[in-house]
């Protein structure tokens, strides 16, 4: 239910510590040419390593005391190697030993240096979910580009040289959601281990993810503690709360192209003018965004989707004959929704 993790450890190190670790890169700054103390940055991240935790330790030259110990990690990809295995029960109390080792031994000091994580401040979180849905991605993808959360920016990004939806992200000024092909995402990366592998297990899979706001982990706890914060259960509530405002928890039913030509016949407009919205929604249905936007002149292309958008209500048209199942995480009661109307 976890992925990506920022953790502040309250560490000090020594100058003769901060000089025995094997630092990634150094960097410095000054304020102004007047301030005499440098705040210096260091970094330590092992490219050899799948999953390997970002390290980032800063201080003031003249005071190391005044110091910062940031950790940034994939919590499944330090444990699995890959993100495409959801973290089972159990595994969070395993990370939390896991990753104190392994900053005892990168940063070469003693284990009992090193505070519990559990009582570490938690930065940064993401929660997720994969959900299994087989050959129905594509359609639930199509879907949630329609979808529309109020004071969020939606954006939604495409397979290469198609109108194929692979991700829709929704951001708020400080909070993120986002829903994608897992098994897209791992095609494109070039470099990625046993990628044969895990494109197979990734199949069919369709990840919903959510990176908390500041706020939403301080009332989980107030003081941001990572034993409190890494909690699937909580991770559960979050997400089910996620896919209810979304729709995907009462499923997602598809309207037909003969509603919507029935919609188009209903309204006061001109005989010509009802003609050309009915080809134009059927060229879009049979053929395709891509194909649609190359028959029409843009201009024409933008006045026929806007037309469309005044008499459905919707930016997107989901058209087909199929429900698609609910999505949960939690037991609720089964219910189904049409994305024909704003969300």
């Amino acid at each position: 239910m976890f992925d990506t993790v920022k953790l502040a450890v309250p560490l000090i190190l020594n100058e003769q510590e901060i000089k025995d670790i094997d630092w990634t890169q150094t960097n410095s700054s000054q304020r102004s040419s007047n301030n005499t103390s440098r705040t210096i940055f260091k970094t330590l991240n092992d490219d050899d390593y799948k999953g390997c935790p970002f390290i980032r330790y800063t201080y003031k030259e003249d005071d190391p005391s005044r110091c910062w110990l940031k950790v940034e990690v994939s919590i499944p990809t330090f444990l699995n190697g890959t993100n495409v295995y959801e973290l089972q029960d159990g595994d969070i109390e395993i990370f939390f030993k896991v990753i104190r080792k392994y900053l005892s031994v990168k940063l070469k000091i003693n284990l009992t240096r090193v505070p519990p994580i559990e009582q570490c401040t938690v930065e940064k979180v993401h929660v997720c979910k994969n959900f299994d849905v087989g050959d129905k991605k594509p359609h639930y993808l199509r879907a949630m580009a329609s979808c529309i959360i109020p004071k969020y920016q939606k954006r939604y990004y495409c397979s290469v040289g198609s109108d194929k939806v692979e991700s829709v992200e929704w951001k708020a000024s400080k909070r993120k959601e986002k829903i994608y092909d897992k098994e897209g995402e791992i095609q494109q990366q070039k470099q990625y281990c046993n990628k044969a592998r895990h494109l197979k297990k990734s199949k069919g899979l369709l990840r919903y993810e959510i990176e908390l706001s500041d706020n939403e982990i301080r009332q989980i706890s107030t003081n941001r503690r990572a034993g409190v914060v890494l909690d699937n259960a909580i991770a559960k509530r979050i997400i089910q709360n996620g896919l209810d405002r979304n729709g995907l928890s009462s499923g997602i039913k598809y309207t037909s192209l003969q509603q919507v030509i029935d919609a188009i016949n209903k309204q006061p407009l001109e005989l010509r003018t009802k003609s050309s919205l009915i080809a134009f929604v059927t060229e879009l249905l049979f053929n395709g965004e891509n194909e649609c936007r190359n028959k029409y002149a843009s201009s024409t292309y933008r006045k026929r989707k806007r037309q469309l958008k005044n008499i459905l209500g919707v930016d997107e048209l989901l058209i087909g004959d199929k429900t698609l199942p609910p999505l949960n995480v939690l037991t609720r009661q089964k219910r189904t929704a049409s994305v024909v109307a704003k969300q």
